[in-house]
């Protein structure tokens, strides 16, 4: 077992991020969590035209992980 797995950030949730700092990218990030929330409350099932690509990125990325 990785020690991660026991007393780091998988322990306690937070996401593994592969390119994104915390830290150093918050104001990116709660950029992207803005827009984020403004396509979800304007097509909550990603169905429009414009938001087809974005719906079929999220289901290879999540696979069995997000329901839309």
């Amino acid at each position: 077992m990785e020690v991660g797995s026991f007393f780091g950030t998988r322990q306690h949730g937070l996401p593994e991020f592969k390119i994104a700092n915390l830290f150093e990218d918050m104001p990116i990030l709660k950029q992207v969590q803005s827009l984020a929330i403004k396509i979800t409350d304007e097509d909550p099932k990603l169905e429009m035209p414009k938001n087809k690509e974005l719906k079929v990125l999220i289901e290879e990325k999540f696979k069995n992980r997000v329901e839309i």
